[in-house]
């Protein structure tokens, strides 16, 4: 075992750490099926930059004065949590007695380092990590989904005594499942049973789908009315909620912590959140969304819109129960998707489970760091003051339509940057974080191997998610470098990391061109390229891909990653491919922005299919048929409303509105003139009302579920003018004449494709500017939010 990455405490199956005491936590191991646990000391601690603030201090401590130059030369260690916060509240005194400007919590006094966690402290501190010597199927996972009523049919209310919890499912990764049904149950005895139920499974995880802002807030508020012990821990206490504020429609899972002894909470939510952070792919977070854009909807899938599940309920209720089994099914599946590489994670990183799931890599990196250091009684730094002046390399220097593309990129350009380079921090005096980033990287290709090499499906889906948790960490080594408030940042060996990834990017470019070899396009660590003419053949291509790397810096590798048939070259960063085996793939905001409609996405894709045929009777047919269409109001409301999540309260906004702090939006002003219940979290659907393209749209936005289909209202004139924006994104391909006469109704004389020819066209140092990426998406809700319409 590595103890620099796994911690140096050997203690394995850990699937759960309690604060119990004072002075001790306990441990939960999972051996052989069955839950043990074992309670351990600790001591709680903190790190100092002056030993005078703790003198005079009445509690018992130990204070011992770290080697190295770091800012925070002491380390203080106490026999009791509560010893520790009376040390820690003396200190703030002392620092107050001289500061320069008074800090008014602990948080603010620059002298102290704390760790407030004491689950953290002792992970830290003991070297121990969740699940060692675990696989993912060791986990036991319990997914748990409520269904509520209100009386009125509108958003149900634990506060109120006459709405309740109607339907409670339940299952697990064992294959078991059950319901908690309404109809055969008090409220009172289904929160029974399902303590009971929770207690007999004895689940390391409780997941759900915004299970920390809906879910576990509204079972404790009913168990508080019917005064039952909501007695889910492993130790038969209750779940504690941090961070919990105002009434349910208040709430933001992204702002809720719970605790429980003994399990952790996961919300699928926030997995789909974080996948999304960088890949911009979701169209929405809702839970069916989510199982349809992964693969595991099925046709028997039950769809129930949330306004319309008490009248389920006195109407339908089997169908209810069906559709509540299907959430707890979609969302084992979508956490089995998307959480293994946390729970790897888990086995390095020393921090809770849930909180990993939850938490930025910035926490995760700064964790190994602190361990080390404290293991090796070596003083800590402090964040560094400055900021980070450079960018990756990204540019286009060719339009159009291209054929034999490769696809060639660094293999972990920054990070192999820092190996090969031995960057480490200023602040970093052991040299941990290179060799962290070295380590990491090994296990990472090792892993990769194994998983190339192994036939077994478990085995494979093993190694692609641990070799997916130490890619997290490894990309995210170089962000950790930039970031202000880390305590090992560096902005300025941060610049050096981007400038030397410019250079050899360019170097590369240079390479390619001096073999006669055409650029398309580059970004940050790869680049897409016409081989030369004299290159024939996949065989050939990597070859010459090796060429390009034995002229790189010893530890830096280019890499073949794949060939193309044809390229559709749009702006940096935004491009189709189409691959050997007919596959199109999209990248870029530009050309698969959430900001357009259902509609328009399908559109696009369409019309990219029929441009990398080099059909173009094909795109003109497409556009009238699709303007024809809009005219003839043959298109389905969910094909043309946008679809928005809304993140804070109805009242917030309406305040914000008053004060002059926020502007308009669309989405919420169609929730109030529906005078709908939506709850932060919840996607809404819109679309545009009115008679004329320029309308305002937080006048006319309606919801979609007051569209009648009988008597359609939308703006067929907004919407046409959509759809010529949207074709928009192809006038660069063609001369202007051409490009009218494709995206037009009129075939009075009939459309011709006849001398039209798709252009081609290499880029000069100015257009290759202005062929920069748009964030289509931010520029269009900067539009939807104020009160003109561009």
């Amino acid at each position: 075992m590595n103890a620099l990455l796994y911690g140096h405490n050997e203690l394995g199956q850990i699937v759960g750490v309690q604060h119990v005491s004072d002075s001790s936590v306990r441990i939960y191991r999972r051996e052989n099926g069955k839950v043990t646990h074992h309670d351990a000391e600790f001591f709680p601690f903190f790190f100092l930059s002056d030993d005078a603030l703790l003198a005079n201090l009445s509690r018992q401590f130990w204070l011992k004065k770290l080697d190295g130059t770091g800012f925070f030369r002491y380390l203080a260690a106490f026999p009791r949590w509560s010893d520790m916060w009376e040390a820690v509240r003396h200190v703030l005194r002392q620092y107050n007695k001289t500061a320069a400007r008074r800090a008014e919590t602990y948080a603010n006094v620059d002298a102290l380092l704390l760790k407030p966690d004491p689950v953290t402290q002792y992970l830290i501190q003991s070297g121990c990590t969740h699940f060692k010597g675990m696989v993912f199927d060791d986990l036991h996972r319990l997914q748990l989904d409520i269904e509520t009523y209100s009386k009125d049919h509108t958003f149900s209310n634990p506060s109120r005594t006459e709405d309740r919890i109607i339907i409670i499912a339940l299952s697990d990764n064992r294959g078991w499942e059950h319901v908690v049904d309404g109809r055969e149950l008090s409220e009172r005895a289904m929160l029974e049973q399902l303590v009971m139920l929770i207690q007999e499974r004895d689940p390391d995880v409780i997941e759900g789908h915004n299970i920390l802002a809906f879910d576990l807030p509204y079972l404790l508020r009913r168990c508080e009315l019917h005064g039952v012990d909501f007695s889910i821990g492993r130790d038969y206490s209750s779940p504690r909620l941090i961070g919990l504020r105002g009434s349910m429609m208040d709430q933001d899972a992204e702002n809720i912590i719970a605790e429980v002894s003994g399990r952790s909470f996961i919300d699928t939510l926030l997995l789909a959140y974080a996948y999304d952070t960088s890949l911009h792919a979701l169209e929405s977070y809702g839970l069916k969304y989510l199982a349809q854009h992964f693969g595991f909807s099925t046709d028997e899938r039950v769809h129930i819109p949330g306004h319309r599940i008490s009248w389920y309920w006195d109407h339908e209720p089997e169908t209810l129960v069906r559709y509540a089994r299907g959430d707890v099914h979609e969302t084992r599946l979508l956490s089995e998707h998307l959480l293994p590489s946390y729970f790897y994670l888990a086995q390095i990183c020393p921090i809770p489970f849930s909180a990993i799931a939850r938490g930025g890599s910035a926490a995760k990196i700064e964790s190994l760091l602190v361990r080390e250091y404290l293991r090796r009684r070596y003083s800590i730094p402090k964040a560094l003051p400055g900021t980070q002046t450079s960018g990756g390399y990204s540019d286009i220097f060719v339009t159009g339509l291209l054929e034999n593309v490769v696809h060639a990129d660094v293999e972990s350009l920054y990070p192999s940057i820092i190996v090969s380079k031995g960057m480490k921090p200023a602040g970093d005096e052991l040299g941990i974080f290179p060799t962290l980033v070295e380590e990491l990287m090994k296990l990472r290709i090792d892993a990769k191997r194994k998983m190339q090499r192994s036939k077994n499906p478990t085995t494979r889906n093993k190694y692609h998610a641990l070799q997916s948790s130490y890619k997290i960490l490894i990309n995210s080594f170089y962000g950790y470098l930039g970031y202000s408030k880390a305590l090992f940042g560096d902005a300025a060996q941060a610049d050096i990391v981007t400038t030397t990834g410019q250079e050899l990017l360019r170097h590369i470019i240079r390479q390619t061109e001096l073999y006669n070899g055409e650029v398309i396009e580059v970004d940050t660590d790869g680049l897409y390229f016409v081989p030369p003419d004299n290159v024939k053949g996949k065989q050939e291509e990597i070859a010459f891909v090796e060429r390009l790397s034995s002229s790189l810096p010893t530890g830096i590798s280019l890499a073949y990653s794949g060939r193309y048939k044809k390229m559709m070259s749009y702006k940096k960063k935004n491009y189709a491919l189409l691959d050997e085996s007919n596959r199109m793939i999209i990248k870029g905001s530009s050309l698969t922005s959430r900001a357009m409609e259902r509609f328009l996405r399908r559109y696009v894709r369409q019309c990219i299919e029929r441009f990398l045929q080099e059909d173009i009777e094909g795109l003109h047919r497409l556009y009238v048929g699709l303007a024809t269409d809009i005219t003839q109001h043959r298109l389905n409301v969910r094909d043309f409303s946008r679809v928005e999540t809304l993140h804070e309260p109805f009242e917030e906004y309406k305040r914000g509105i008053a004060e002059g702090t926020r502007k308009h939006s669309a989405a919420y002003e169609a929730v109030k003139r529906a005078h709908a219940v939506v709850r932060p979290g919840e996607p809404v659907a819109y679309y545009t009302t009115g008679n004329h393209a320029g309308v305002k749209l937080i006048d006319h936005s309606r919801l979609a579920e007051e569209w009648d289909p009988n008597f359609p209202d939308e703006n067929t004139a907004y919407y046409l003018s959509r759809l010529d924006e949207a074709s928009a994104k192809f006038e660069v391909f063609f001369d202007p004449a051409d490009y009218q006469r494709i995206f037009s109704q009129d075939d009075l004389f009939g459309f011709s494709a006849e001398g039209i020819r798709i252009q081609t066209r290499r880029l000069r140092q100015d257009q290759r500017a202005a062929a920069g990426e748009v964030d289509e998406e931010r520029k269009f809700g900067i539009w939807l939010n104020t009160e003109e319409v561009q």
